[in-house]
Formats: C-alpha cells, sequence, structure tokens
C-alpha cells in the first residue's frame, strides 16, 4: 500500500508502507558542490565560465567584476562580507545540503561533488513529510532501462522536483550539462529510503 505525501507542478509523490518514497518527473541537473575537489569541472567561477551559469546560483559579476550574490541565496561559501568568496585559480565555492562530517563549513571539499558523485535533489516537502531522515539516504534513478544508485545529497525550492547531479545525469545517458541538459518530460523515475543511509555516508537529520 502506499499514500500521496503530496504533489508539486503535477507530479505526485508517493510513499509505500516500507518507507519507500517514489515518483516520476523530469531531470535538471543540480551543479552544486563541484568544486573541483577530485579533479572535475567546477561548477562556478569569476569569469562565469564554470560548468554552471553564476545566474543558476543566485550569483552574478558585478560593474566591478566582482562576483555577489543576486539575493539572499547561500548556495555559495561566503566571506566576511557576506559576499561569494573566491579561492584559488578563481574558484567560487558552492555548497550542498549534505556536508561531510569533520570538515569545516568553509572548506570546498565538505560538500558533495556533483561531477563525480550520482545524487538526487529533493523538495522541503518530502523532508517534513516522511518519518525517516532523508539527507544522506540511498536513491535510485532510473530512466529508458538504465539505473543509478544515488545519495540524497541537497535540497531544493519548495516549488520544484525533479533534479539530479551532473554525474547521475551522465551515467543514465541524460545531457548533463547545468547549462542546457537535463529533460522536460515527465520521464524519469526517482525511488529514494528515508531512515536508510547511502553507502558511504551517514544520515544527517534536517
Amino acid at each position: 500500500m502506499s499514500q500521496i505525501l503530496g504533489s508539486i507542478n503535477g507530479v505526485q509523490i508517493n510513499e509505500d508502507d516500507d518507507g519507500r518514497v517514489w515518483y516520476r518527473s523530469g531531470a535538471s541537473i543540480d551543479a552544486d558542490g563541484a568544486n573541483g575537489q577530485l579533479g572535475g569541472p567546477v561548477a562556478y567561477n569569476d569569469t562565469d565560465t564554470g560548468s554552471d551559469h553564476l545566474e543558476n546560483g543566485g550569483m552574478r559579476i558585478d560593474a566591478n567584476g566582482k562576483v555577489v550574490r543576486t539575493g539572499n541565496s547561500a548556495i555559495a561559501i561566503l566571506g566576511p562580507n557576506g559576499q561569494p568568496r573566491v579561492f584559488e585559480n578563481g574558484l567560487v565555492a558552492s555548497k550542498t545540503w549534505y556536508q561531510y562530517p569533520g570538515l569545516s563549513s568553509d572548506d570546498p571539499k565538505a560538500y558533495v561533488d556533483s561531477e563525480t558523485v550520482p545524487y538526487i535533489v529533493v523538495p522541503p516537502l518530502i523532508v517534513k513529510e516522511t518519518a525517516g531522515v532523508v539527507r544522506g539516504s540511498r536513491a535510485r534513478v532510473t530512466y529508458k532501462g538504465k539505473t543509478v544508485d544515488c545519495v540524497v545529497a541537497d535540497k531544493g525550492p519548495t516549488n520544484h522536483i525533479g533534479e539530479i547531479s551532473i554525474a547521475a545525469a551522465r551515467a543514465l545517458g541524460i545531457n548533463s550539462s547545468p547549462r542546457n541538459g537535463g529533460i522536460g518530460a515527465k520521464t524519469v523515475d526517482y525511488e529514494l529510503w528515508p531512515g536508510q543511509a547511502a553507502d558511504g555516508f551517514v544520515l544527517q537529520p534536517a
């Protein structure tokens, strides 16, 4: 048996009696956490030539050539001035909801690398409505017969559902570019198991 947890943009979110949460949606590409920590391309930099647009991370380059926030987004590691901090080689480090234990929140390596780690992004509704801990839990995404095991590593806005990391998209044969990739059609199946940690991760209560 299953119950309906809610619906976002026409996507029905279901929960089975055993705690499995599942839904079918599109797949936009989340670049957060891609800070070059494992040698891959970075999501954001101070010339806006990273794998994703600065504007997608709530940032822009101002008239003085500085990277600044466009709103209250805290997607980037911030400096003492409250603006995105620029690291070596122009890196503007972005954060994921999941942070590796034992590392400082100011360390770009503390976050899950979208380029190399298959992960999914969940809306707050799932975090709120499920009994088990969601952050760090195991997940699975399936598209056209291909399946990839993932971790729940990031949390998105309330009005959006269906988002995966660059690595997850690549494994599924989906255009993995955060700038122009992803799939709009609701043809991607998502599953997650709140309360069950993904391999190599720990559960982190919200």
